[in-house]
Parts: C-alpha cells; structure tokens; sequence
C-alpha cells in the first residue's frame, strides 16, 4: 500500500488536538492514508521520551487513533530517544519498550523511530548501533503491529553525508545491522530539497535497500518563522514504484497544513485551492511571494508597484475575517510593514526618519545590519 499524507515533526508549534481532528477530516477528503505523530514540542516524544505519558495525554492519543482508523488512516506513533538513549543501558531499553506498550495499551499498532538532529558524530558505530537497536525494536513490536517498524536516520538527506552517500560512514554501518525491510524515512539531497526524482532514490538504494518513505519538507517553515508558503509542490517526479509513500513535514498551522496537503493531491490550482478556502480574491497578488521556498520573489522596482500592494492590507488584514486570516494575520501585517518600509526607502526618507520608523518593528540584530553597517561603508 501505498502510504500518502500528514508528518507531524516540525519544531516550534505544538498543535490542538483539535488541530489533529481537522488534519485527520482533511486527510479523508483527499483520500490519504497516512499520519505520523512525531512533534517535537511534545516533551514524551523527545525530551522526556523515556517517562510514561500522564493519563490525560494518553486518553487524547486513545482519541486520536480511534478517530484516525474510522478515517481510515494509518496513524504512526513515533519516538525521538536519541538525544540520551544509552544504547548499553537495559533501563533505557525497557523504558523504550515500555513506551511502546503503553501507545499499544490505547491501540496503536503502527510506529516509528526518530533519529534525526542529533548532535553526534555520524560514524559508521553510530549506524551500527542505531540498527541494532531498530532490530531489537522491530522484533519486539514484530507480534502486534499491523506493518513494520519505520525510522529516520541521522543521515537523512545526501548533505548530511557530504552529498556522496555512497561512503557515508553511518549508512554504510546502518545498513549492515538493520532489518531491510523497515521502511526509511528521507528528505532528499538537502533538508529541504528543490528537487525530487527517481535516480536519487535509486543511489540512495545501492546504499541502503530500505523501502524509502519522503519526508518532504518543501513547505515547513520552522527554518523560517516569519514565513509561510502555499504554493504548488514543484520538482517531485519519484513514482510509486521507487517510493513506498510521501509525508508531507508542514507548519502546524491546520488549515494552512490543509492548504498544502491539498497541493499534494495534485487536483486543483493554488488559485482555485484559496477560493475553495474563502482567501479573497486580492490574495492572488501576493501568492508570488508566498509561494514556495525556491521561487525569487517579484522585484518591486517602482512606488507605484509597492502601493498597489499596500492598498491590499486593508481588505486581506481588517476586512477579512476568518480562522485561516487568524493564522496568516501575523505573516501579513510582516509583509506589509516591509512593504511601507521599502517605499520610505524608495521615495528617499532620511536616515533618521528610516531609523525611527524600523526601531519601533525589526529587531536588532537587522537594525545593526540595516544601519551600522552600511554607515561602515558608506565611511
């Protein structure tokens, strides 16, 4: 089966579980299958990943596989225990598996292990022990789990490897321990990758013959905070028959998470996903700059062409009122102060009236770079 859908592993932003439900909604209208629970701003997901969940987290978990199977979702439960997992440590391996049981006791079936962003030297022991450990794993969860163990190594992407994968040492030593059968999670040739296509994954396989899942990170945007994107999904070209499936790592912003996963069914334009979406019209003038993190923004060369896009503010940041505006609202009142900012720049305000006006909305360390420095070159 092909798996299609939701990854919950961004930093920054811990959503609802009512977050979840409207994810989990969206996910079945679309006809995806998939979910992975990994946030990382859930303490018992990675900083606490060893201490049994309180009763009152568990029951929402409870809630959430139930309403993920009568979707008809796959809903993955993950840990991150890598950051203090002793691997010598039969404590820290009875607590791993104790975990497990304890999402099991509440009917989770399908689950994952995170090794990603560690801070450690990613040598040929660290692959060893990290298959050693998913081996112990797998078997243990072997009996009742509906499909199996899926994990993300350390080295996830070719950068991580000094794009030749082919002699990194962890994969090389990861490959040599774990099951081939425990589908790998991958992000490409970058974290964040342009470009998707089969003969990568078919390199990556002369490494590793783990079925590939993508962690697809096109339109996360906790690299970037002050930014979101909502346009098209460019430059994948894997197919099926390469790929086990795709989990689309988003924002944390539901309906903008919706927004994107609906991009990813490929069915309908960015235009016609806004209106389906109640965007107002006027938006369409700012999807260039909103669009994707490799598309090069218009240049704004004229006062004129700034205004026109000033004179949007007041429909899409007074006049619009919705949820989706309330998770866009900060982003946009962003946009547009940089925007009467570079037409202060434009129409030739004074230093000090540029100075004055910055100070009371970016932050220092910009300021210094905006103004110190070039008073330093302009000397």
């Amino acid at each position: 089966m092909f798996l299609k859908g939701y990854l919950e592993g961004y930093y920054g932003r811990l959503m609802s579980w009512e977050d979840r439900l409207t994810i989990l909604q969206m996910l079945s209208q679309l006809e995806m299958n998939l979910y992975i629970y990994g946030p990382k701003e859930d303490p018992y997901h990675r900083i606490k990943w060893s201490t049994p969940y309180p009763d009152h987290e568990l029951q929402e978990l409870r809630n959430f596989k139930e309403e993920a199977s009568k979707f008809g979702i796959k809903p993955y439960f993950s840990l991150s225990p890598g950051m203090t997992y002793d691997q010598d440590s039969l404590l820290d391996l009875d607590n791993l598996k104790g975990k497990f049981s304890q999402l099991q006791s509440v009917g989770f079936t399908d689950f994952a292990i995170f090794f990603d962003d560690l801070e450690s030297v990613r040598d040929e022991e660290l692959g060893k022990k990290h298959g050693s450990l998913l081996t112990e794993l797998s078997g243990f969860l072997e009996k009742d789990s509906s499909s199996p163990l899926m994990f993300c190594p350390t080295v996830y992407c070719n950068s991580f490897a000094d794009d030749d994968i082919s002699n990194s040492p962890y994969l090389n030593g990861l490959a040599l321990t774990v099951p081939n059968n425990l589908p790998m999670l991958w992000t490409g040739k970058q974290v964040v990758s342009e470009s998707m296509g089969n003969r990568e994954i078919e390199e990556l396989h002369k490494v590793i013959s783990n079925p590939v899942l993508i962690w697809d990170n096109y339109y996360a945007n906790d690299y970037c905070p002050t930014k979101f994107y909502i346009g098209p999904l460019k430059g994948r070209k894997t197919s099926e028959e390469i790929i086990k499936g795709i989990g689309l790592n988003l924002t944390g912003l539901p309906l903008t998470d919706c927004i994107n996963l609906t991009h990813l069914s490929g069915k309908l334009t960015t235009e016609e996903i806004l209106e389906k979406f109640g965007v107002p019209k006027a938006f369409n003038a700012l999807i260039p700059f909103f669009s994707g993190p490799f598309d090069n923004s218009p240049n704004l060369n004229t006062v004129q062409q700034i205004q026109s896009l000033i004179d949007l503010s007041h429909e899409l940041c007074i006049e619009w009122k919705s949820p989706l505006q309330l998770e866009w609202s900060i982003f946009l009142w962003d946009f547009f102060n940089q925007l009467h900012f570079l037409k202060k720049i434009k129409t030739g305000a004074s230093k000090k009236t540029l100075e004055a006006w910055a100070s009371r909305r970016y932050s220092e360390p910009l300021l210094k770079s905006i103004f110190i420095e070039k008073n330093k070159e302009e000397k």
